[in-house]
C-alpha cells in the first residue's frame, strides 16, 4: 500500500469513528428556570417536597412556603434547577379563572 493510500484509508476510519462515537448526554443547564401552574397532588414536609398532579417534584429551601399549601391546592410556582433538583424560587396560589392554563384546543 502506498503512503498516500494509507493516509487516506486512515483518514476514512478516522471519520467514520468520529462520526460513530456517541453524542455527549444531556444535562439540565443549571441556570434553567421555568414556571408552572397545577394542582399539587402531594406535600412530603419532612422533605420539604411538592409534586405536582403531572409528576412535577420540586424542592423548597425554605419549608416555612410550604406551610400554607395543601394537597389540591391550584398553584403557581417559579422554580431553577440546582444540580438534579427542581428548586422552589416562589410558590403562592394561583386564581382558577386567571391563571389556569387553557385545555381548550
Amino acid at each position: 500500500m502506498s503512503r498516500i493510500t494509507r493516509r487516506a484509508a486512515l483518514a476514512a476510519v478516522t471519520l467514520v469513528a468520529a462520526a460513530a462515537a456517541p453524542a455527549p448526554a444531556a444535562t439540565p443547564d443549571t441556570t434553567y428556570r421555568g414556571q408552572a401552574i397545577g394542582t399539587i397532588r402531594s406535600i412530603d414536609r419532612t422533605a420539604s417536597v411538592v409534586t405536582m398532579a403531572d409528576g412535577l417534584r420540586l424542592h423548597a429551601i425554605d419549608p416555612e412556603v410550604l406551610q400554607p399549601l395543601r394537597e389540591g391546592d391550584l398553584v403557581k410556582v417559579d422554580f431553577a434547577h440546582d444540580g438534579g433538583d427542581s428548586v422552589i424560587r416562589s410558590i403562592e396560589a394561583a386564581d382558577a379563572d386567571v391563571d389556569a392554563p387553557d385545555t381548550d384546543d
